[in-house]
């Protein structure tokens, strides 16, 4: 029995799945390849299987992480080789990783980087937003929608290009178990904050987690 840390991502074909159904679909693929999951124990075993920040509905991914336990004798690349035959179009296992303890930890997570596209009339200095000292906006908790400052927790932003009626955003911001910032959220701020701007839609790519600026693989 071993932990490993999983990286994947999805794209636009499995971006309206549910946390929930993924993990059925994760579990269905490794019954389906020549792995076996490590069982906790106690009376209602399951498999030993831990998401970073699950990935929120419409949002897709190429830098997603789980920690999961296999009863396997496979090589890395040999359980990544199994995963990505096993998995449905629109998954894609990146790397696999055999850690001991607490080698890579997970619940370290403290930031993602985002690729935002933004549907609006015009471009907008996105960056100005920084300048503020707050940017109070509506946030959902889970004790219900409430004010919050967000201006902590947005550590960079940048336009990438503006493009038919779209922009093209970089962003960096909180992620994890303490605060978890989405992108839309940011763009709502925006809004509210730069005069004359007018967003109709956005879509969002989640390009890393980070622990500290650093990539976890």
């Amino acid at each position: 029995m071993a932990k490993y840390i999983v990286k994947y991502g999805r794209d636009d074909r499995v971006k309206f799945i549910s946390h929930l159904d993924f993990v059925r679909c994760f579990h269905r693929a490794v019954r389906r390849s020549k792995l076996n999951f490590e069982f906790s124990q106690g009376f209602n075993p399951h498999p030993v299987m831990t998401i970073a920040q699950p990935l929120p509905v419409c949002v897709t991914s190429q830098s997603e992480y789980m920690k999961v336990g296999f009863v396997t004798d496979l090589s890395d690349n040999e359980i990544c080789r199994e995963l990505n035959l096993s998995m449905p179009p629109g998954f894609t296992i990146y790397d696999v990783r055999r850690v001991e303890g607490k080698e890579i930890d997970l619940t370290k997570i403290n930031m993602a980087e985002y690729i935002t596209e933004v549907e609006c009339e015009k471009p907008c200095d996105a960056k100005r937003i920084l300048d503020e000292k707050e940017l109070i906006v509506p946030k959902k908790t889970k004790s219900g929608v409430k004010d919050s400052d967000i201006r902590p927790h947005i550590f960079d932003i940048d336009v990438l290009g503006y493009e038919d009626g779209v922009m093209k955003l970089r962003m960096t911001v909180s992620c994890g178990s303490n605060y978890n910032l989405k992108p839309e959220t940011v763009v709502m701020a925006m809004e509210k904050y730069i005069d004359g701007f007018l967003p109709t839609f956005c879509t969002s790519h989640r390009k890393s987690m980070l622990i500290d600026n650093n990539e976890v693989m």
